[in-house]
């Protein structure tokens, strides 16, 4: 149900907005708090909005940079997340809409690959898997630590350093 949907990227006046979906979204403020933290600090790569056409957003979808240390080669990747939609517009096709526009916005600006923490029975149908994360170390693991190689080249392996956005209380 996304046809009248409109998606964009988001502006400095969509902040208050997008905090206040991502706070309802997951039930509480930490979600709101990265977002704001990563637009403030300029620490956003790509910040997307899903709107109604009177302009209400209803979904947000955050990508920002990661680095890599301990490793010669250069790379270019970044992080998903987070990614949220008004719970009455959730299995709409909005999330999955945000998704497959940022990663495309992504691919043509020569990102080599995007991490992201989330459900495993959500993101693989993205293509993201756990096994893209082999080599890499983060603050966190296990199954829900997914990756999706979008351009070739960049690092096979290395510690993954995120936005101070993700470690702040």
């Amino acid at each position: 149900m996304t046809d009248n949907i409109i998606l964009r990227n988001a502006e400095p006046g969509d902040l208050y907005a997008i905090r206040e979906l991502n706070d309802l979204a997951f039930g509480g403020p930490d979600e709101g708090r990265i977002v704001e933290t990563l637009m403030i600090e300029d620490e956003s790569l790509l910040s997307l909005v899903a709107a109604t056409p009177n302009g209400r957003i209803i979904g947000h979808i955050q990508f920002f940079p990661i680095d890599v240390i301990n490793t010669a080669e250069a790379a270019r990747f970044a992080g998903l997340g987070p990614m949220s939609v008004h719970p009455e517009h959730q299995e709409s096709g909005i999330g999955s809409a945000l998704i497959n526009n940022g990663l495309a916005e992504l691919k043509t600006i020569g990102i080599q690959k995007v991490f992201v923490l989330g459900h495993l029975e959500y993101y693989p149908r993205f293509g993201f898997s756990h096994d893209e994360t082999a080599g890499f170390a983060a603050a966190w693991g296990g199954p829900h630590f997914m990756a999706i190689r979008l351009n070739a080249g960049g690092p096979a392996f290395g510690e993954l350093v995120y936005p101070s956005a993700f470690f702040e209380t």
